[in-house]
């Protein structure tokens, strides 16, 4: 009967430490690179130069960002990664800088999710 208890205990404690694992984070700066692709990094992806995502979400990869144009994260939306890819193309053509929230609880190819994108000046 301990068995049982200890491993019950285990299991919740885990499941509960779960969502503790996820962080959310941003970055500021100017769009440098944009990429879309067929199978991988989510389908779409900026880099964001002068910003370090790195700085508040360390297990980013990079100072690229998904925007998950291919629809792998139940949370995603093709018109809204299409609306994102489009704010940060505009926001390249125009010099203008951006400020990205991110998750590292989403990652395609290791790089985390942009949720959200906003082009600041």
């Amino acid at each position: 009967m301990v068995k049982i208890r200890d491993i019950t205990l285990a299991v919740i404690l885990i499941a509960a430490s779960c969502g503790a694992l996820a962080a959310d984070g941003s970055v500021t700066g100017l769009i440098t690179r944009f990429l879309t692709d067929d199978t991988r990094f989510g389908g779409c992806m900026v880099k964001v130069s002068g910003g370090n995502i790195q700085a508040s979400l360390p297990a980013c990869k990079s100072s690229w960002l998904t925007f998950d144009c291919l629809v792998g994260f139940p949370e995603s939306s093709k018109s809204v990664a299409q609306n994102k890819l489009s704010a940060a193309q505009l926001a390249m053509v125009t010099g203008k800088t951006v400020y990205i929230e991110a998750t590292d609880s989403r990652k395609a190819n290791g790089y985390c999710f942009a949720t959200r994108i906003d082009v600041i000046n």
